[in-house]
């Protein structure tokens, strides 16, 4: 069964971009777009407890509780 499709517009770069994306000369806009799509889907939900770890590390950041890269690196003594 054959799908339906449709026609889109996107500017001439983003045309440039996918066909230096292509995997071999001719291949079609529409296995190009499929595997972009299928890239960027997230198979794995994050669970509940990352999701927990992640929303503490950003608390402990609204408190002002990290350590700068700057500041960091003069403490290690590396700059």
């Amino acid at each position: 069964m054959q799908e339906e499709t449709t026609t889109i517009e996107i500017a001439r770069s983003d045309r440039d971009r996918l066909n230096h994306l292509r995997l071999y000369p001719r291949e079609p806009y529409r296995s190009i777009v499929r595997r972009l799509l299928e890239q960027s889907e997230d198979t794995e939900p994050l669970s509940p407890e990352t999701i927990a770890e992640i929303q503490a590390s950003l608390d402990e950041i609204k408190r002002g509780e990290f350590v700068t890269h700057e500041a960091l690196k003069r403490d290690l003594g590396i700059e």
